[in-house]
């Protein structure tokens, strides 16, 4: 260590108030250090300015953080993480960031080579402690706006919302409903301008009757389609913000005793498992979750390798998965 690196790790230390040992083990992710001094001695490198970088890239363990424990996307995400630290030998620890923000303060104590947020928004006090942390993070899944300064890997919504009207219209269908997730999420404003574009792109002009806003569930979607479906010139098509919603429709098509894809077609979002196992299959938007998944570590590793990387913003292509729930309009 030169003498001019020493002084200014004593000058952390002193205005920490703690050690230099302290200073080294936090900056080297090294434990036997309590939070509070970890975060005076973050806090101190920040506001001295000591510019510190480790002898190499430390590629550790990742903490994944899921905002919803019992999504249906959270499977896929933790075989793509899996496979990918697996394959280098690095452990994956997962948590759950609960409403109170009780997770945050354990996660940085023990400074995680990286962390996975699955959690959007992301709130502010969350993103600002993480960047001061410097531990690398990346938002996987971001339904909302992308948090400022943060790096993303999300997927092509806009192009998923016109697959899938797309298709429809390719179908003969012009009376094509639209479920929508909650319209403050930017995913699904994505998705609703896709929709709209396949429409105009078909000549079909939209019909406010035939748009609701409804959570991402099935008994939401099950209401809304049996209100959308007492209409007098009711849809023949339901386009639908995730497959937990396709399949309420499903339920209310089959309660109303009519047919798909004869009477009714029907296209989810995400393709979960339960998609293809559906009765009949559901034809879906595909997110590459295991991939989207797996190209989060890698960027984990190269904001790792090289700090100064601007923020990453990377969308995943979507695909139409067609199976057994969508068919031609009936021209009868």
């Amino acid at each position: 260590m030169s003498v001019r690196t020493a002084v200014r790790m004593a000058t952390v230390a002193q205005a920490a108030n703690v050690s230099q040992s302290a200073v080294s083990k936090v900056l080297n992710g090294r434990p036997g250090v309590s939070a509070e001094v970890r975060q005076r001695v973050l806090d101190a490198v920040r506001t001295t300015g000591y510019e510190w970088r480790r002898r190499g890239p430390r590629r550790g363990s990742v903490e994944v953080v899921f905002g919803c424990v019992v999504s249906a996307v959270n499977a896929p995400l933790l075989r793509g993480l899996s496979r990918v630290l697996r394959s280098s030998g690095r452990a994956l620890t997962v948590n759950h960031a609960d409403d109170d923000g009780d997770w945050l303060d354990p996660l940085l104590a023990h400074r995680p080579g990286g962390v996975v947020l699955v959690l959007s928004p992301v709130p502010p006090t969350v993103a600002d402690r993480l960047a001061r942390s410097r531990v690398p993070t990346v938002v996987l899944d971001t339904i909302g706006d992308a948090p400022p300064g943060m790096n993303t890997v999300g997927a092509t919504q806009w192009r998923g919302g016109w697959l899938a009207a797309r298709h429809l219209t390719g179908l003969g269908h012009q009376r094509i409903a639209l479920l929508s997730g909650p319209l403050e999420l930017t995913c699904c404003r994505a998705r609703f301008g896709g929709y709209l574009a396949a429409l105009r792109d078909a000549g079909i002009r939209p019909d406010r009757d035939l748009i609701r806003v409804v959570p991402f569930q099935t008994e939401p979607a099950r209401r809304a389609a049996h209100a959308l479906l007492d209409l007098w010139n009711g849809p023949t098509a339901f386009v639908t913000g995730n497959d937990l919603q396709g399949l309420g429709v499903i339920e209310a098509c089959v309660e109303r005793g009519l047919r798909i894809p004869e009477d009714v077609s029907v296209v989810g979002y995400d393709d979960i498992d339960a998609a293809a196992s559906a009765a009949p299959a559901l034809t879906t938007v595909r997110q590459p979750f295991e991939a989207m998944a797996a190209e989060s570590i890698r960027v984990l590793d190269a904001v790792t390798d090289d700090p100064g990387l601007a923020p990453i913003r990377l969308d995943m292509s979507v695909d139409l998965v067609v199976r057994k729930s969508t068919g031609p309009v009936r021209t009868d």
